[in-house]
């Protein structure tokens, strides 16, 4: 292995960053931004470079900074002040925003899809209630969903929130927005878990949604958000078996 002199290995290094970030999307500055408010480059509180100056870095047009920027802003993971600049938020809710369905679907340059399927309280089934450090006979809100891209099944979700800790959620609203994105607007979500394994449609409201047979493999993805102490949600997301997770480390 031949090891080049460092200032070279720099350089190339450099130019293989500018390259990499010339012509960048929103979403693709967006990404940037969180993975640098999650890794602690810029902490909370802290206001972070100008859009010109992100422009510039990136090599991408301001509108393309500004865009990815008032997303975040409306998320909740920046504040944002005229004369002022943009600050990283006290309690940046970076990783519920990687989670969203609507920024994957839309990431792919596909339309968006959302459909409320039912909306019902009652008690959770012993293993959400043990998972989520309850008892079998609290009331929780049970929530299923379907999310398309370009009308095609992306994925499905059922959720159970803990009506404690999302005062306010009703019905009408989730008419209009996911779960996911009603909580990221109203709950400082401050830490999570999630697993990931194979199972079957079964003969549920899966294979329905996702237009499956029930013998037919899904991928389910299944999340517990936390607020301090306070479970907040679990969520179990199935996917078709082709679905593919990427990520950038």
């Amino acid at each position: 292995m031949i090891e080049l002199p460092r200032p070279l290995a720099q350089a190339l290094s450099v130019e293989s960053q500018q390259r990499r970030r010339r012509n960048m999307t929103w979403q693709a500055v967006q990404e940037e931004v969180l993975t640098r408010i999650h890794n602690g480059d810029w902490p909370e509180g802290e206001l972070i470079p100008t859009e010109a100056e992100l422009a510039t870095e990136f090599g991408c047009a301001r509108a393309t900074v500004n865009r990815a920027l008032q997303t975040l802003a409306q998320s909740g993971v920046l504040e944002r002040r005229r004369k002022v600049g943009t600050r990283v938020a006290q309690h940046p809710r970076v990783q519920m925003v990687r989670f969203l369905l609507r920024r994957d679907i839309e990431a792919a340059g596909k339309v968006y899809g959302y459909t409320l399927l039912d909306y019902k309280e009652c008690p959770p089934p012993a293993d959400v209630a043990q998972s989520m450090l309850l008892r079998t006979d609290d009331s929780l809100l049970r929530v299923k969903t379907r999310f398309t891209a370009d009308d095609a099944p992306y994925c499905c979700e059922e959720r159970w929130i803990n009506n404690y800790a999302a005062p306010g959620l009703t019905q009408q609203a989730l008419e209009q927005l996911s779960p996911c994105e009603w909580l990221l607007g109203h709950v400082p979500i401050n830490r999570a878990s999630m697993a990931i394994g194979a199972a079957l449609a079964g003969s549920g409201f899966v294979p329905e949604a996702l237009g499956l047979a029930p013998e037919d493999p899904v991928l389910l993805v299944e999340r517990i958000d936390w607020l301090n102490n306070m479970p907040v949600s679990l969520t179990r997301r199935y996917f078709p078996q082709h679905h593919r997770f990427a990520a950038t480390i």
